[in-house]
């Protein structure tokens, strides 16, 4: 049985601009100067103005459903509440207020900043990938590979496990063996079985790989030419030893989806640290001490782009007493 069908479904787009989509009840100040406002008060929310503050923040590559807007219309709302309440305190010209206004405002523009070089560098040109690719043609060669796993004995009550200097000269031999003709298949399976193994030998046919592929240790095996084989690499666990089957040039045309997004990504990093190394900020020794190693515990600096939990907008429980303050929340690293 299908659920029954919500009694009305989004229509933000018949809505028309200078409508209201919130409506605040109460929300405005007596002409009178009374505590109370009159019952007939009302401050509402165009759809024009909600989606441009929609649209403000959130990125336009992510777009807020529009299954979500009811909830964050809900949280809005309650902002707007709030923030009248301490308005109508007087708290908006607080000294402390004043300083978190400040430092968030240099927050949202540093936001603002990364938003816009991230922008201005999302599509790399024609020219700048062929330039990249030129620059890197070493990271697009594909060689096909073979490789031998040599696993080290474990040893056993009745045969000790060998020297370090036996294993590798064991694993020479594989190595010398499979350079004068062997199948490596054969010798994969006789090097699992000398380790005192019951499992079945590795496969080993690696099939195309490209370089960033293999354990950092092993990266020399693709400097070798088609039909070499490489010296052994000595590893905790095993040794190993590659033969490169055939090697292809990845071509432009093919590595171009691939290097547009890394080049994006580099074109922001190199523009960000630009910005931040033209400024050499200078500590006070004698103030902050000198400089030490990170540590994990931060401390907590109000973040306005924190989520707010649920239920937010409700005014937070009062703290006991003898309750210490309580610090603002850290924000996201």
């Amino acid at each position: 049985m299908k659920p029954p069908a919500p009694a009305t479904l989004p229509s933000t787009s018949v809505v028309p601009m200078n409508e209201p989509v919130i409506t605040l009840k109460g929300a405005c100040q007596s002409a009178t100067g009374a505590a109370a406002p009159p019952p007939d008060c009302v401050t509402s929310v165009s759809r024009e103005s909600f989606e441009k503050l929609v649209k403000a923040v959130t990125s336009p590559e992510r777009p807020m459903p529009v299954e979500m807007m009811r909830n964050f219309a809900t949280q809005y709302a309650k902002v707007l509440t709030f923030s009248d309440a301490a308005r109508a305190l007087g708290l908006e010209n607080d000294p402390r207020v004043l300083q978190i206004m400040q430092y968030v405002q240099k927050q949202v523009l540093t936001e603002a900043l990364i938003a816009h070089v991230t922008e201005e560098y999302s599509h790399p040109t024609d020219q700048q990938i062929e330039d990249y690719y030129n620059q890197n043609k070493k990271k697009y060669v594909e060689a096909t590979l073979q490789r031998i796993i040599i696993p080290r004995n474990p040893g056993t009550a009745e045969k000790p496990k060998p020297s370090e200097a036996d294993e590798k000269a064991y694993a020479d031999q594989i190595q010398k063996r499979w350079v004068a003709g062997e199948d490596p298949e054969k010798l994969e399976k006789e090097a699992t079985e000398h380790a005192g193994l019951k499992t079945p030998p590795a496969n080993v046919n690696l099939g195309p790989r490209r370089p960033g592929t293999l354990p950092e240790a092993h990266e020399s095996a693709f400097e070798l030419k088609p039909g070499e084989i490489s010296v052994v690499f000595t590893d905790p666990a095993a040794f190993y030893v590659y033969k490169v089957v055939s090697v292809r040039e990845i071509p432009l045309s093919e590595a171009k989806a691939e290097i547009a997004p890394k080049l994006q990504r580099q074109l922001v990093t190199d523009k960000i640290q630009q910005i931040q190394s033209s400024v050499t900020p200078v500590l006070n020794d004698t103030y902050f001490g000198p400089e030490r190693p990170q540590v994990q515990a931060n401390p907590r600096i109000m973040n306005p782009r924190r989520p707010m939990p649920p239920g937010a907008g409700a005014p937070p429980p009062p703290a006991p007493a003898n309750a210490p303050p309580q610090q603002p929340p850290v924000p996201p690293q």
